[in-house]
């Protein structure tokens, strides 16, 4: 039995991801296909009209997901196999790196406007999200939100606008990754900030940061760099991947 994901780039369905067996497979639509300015979603998957199996299709796809205990609690709220990158894309793979979308067949891509959809927060709704996250990473589950960030840190996609901290919805870019505290390591958030800041005083160019209190609560705020503002102040996605989605491992 095969199940599929259509699969969007910025406002276009480009292609559907199908789990055939317990198996990925990856195919390109064809009027994708025939656009002449269309784009690969990865140099590991160039344009072809033939599907890509398991191998070629899984680095690229499994890549845009959280790892670790984050994908174990992510999958425990879904009563899902923590190995099921499939339904895990399913349901959290709204608001992704780069410009990548996952809607069930027949849904279409919601276009952001200058109203865009975002939950804007209390100070004290900002708190118990931080509370929250070492339980539910992602906040996935909650209220329909579907939010994908690859690694094993706890982190989640946020808009910040000014003093305004909100969650994006409905197909709205996020603009930062929020980083709380991580329980383990003492003033991780003080330490991680003043590395950013360090770096660049080094003119290596790393991604914007801040350290942020609400309530005398610290996180860290990360500028996307896979988001830039049009000449409207629309937050526009860009698209990217990483050397691990990029390059085709030989898994055995």
């Amino acid at each position: 039995m095969a199940h599929e994901l259509e699969v969007w780039l910025f406002s276009d369905r480009v292609g559907t991801l199908a789990l055939i067996d317990g198996r990925l497979s990856f195919c390109y639509a064809p009027g994708w296909l025939s656009l002449p300015n269309a784009v690969a979603l990865s140099a590991s998957l160039p344009l072809q009209a033939e599907p890509f199996d398991d191998r070629k299709t899984r680095p690229f796809f499994a890549g845009l997901l959280p790892e670790g205990k984050m994908r174990r609690l992510i999958a425990q709220q879904f009563q899902i196999s923590g190995q099921n990158d499939f339904a895990l894309l399913g349901h959290i793979g709204g608001e992704c790196a780069g410009a990548v979308t996952f809607l069930e067949p027949g849904q279409v891509l919601h276009e952001s406007t200058q109203g865009d959809d975002v939950q804007w927060l209390s100070d004290e709704e900002v708190v118990a999200i931080l509370d929250e996250l070492p339980r539910r990473p992602m906040l996935a589950g909650k209220d329909g939100l579907r939010l994908s960030l690859a690694g094993a840190q706890d982190k989640l996609p946020v808009v910040f606008d000014g003093d305004r901290l909100g969650l994006p919805r409905n197909g709205t870019p996020s603009s930062h990754i929020l980083k709380p505290p991580i329980h383990a390591v003492e003033d991780s958030v003080i330490n991680e900030g003043f590395c950013m800041a360090l770096a660049e005083a080094m003119q290596l160019k790393p991604a914007k940061s801040r350290v942020h209190t609400v309530l005398n609560r610290p996180f860290l705020l990360v500028e996307r760099y896979d988001r830039v503002a049009d000449e409207q102040e629309h937050r526009l996605r860009l698209h990217q991947e990483d050397f691990c989605q990029a390059l085709v491992w030989n898994l055995k």
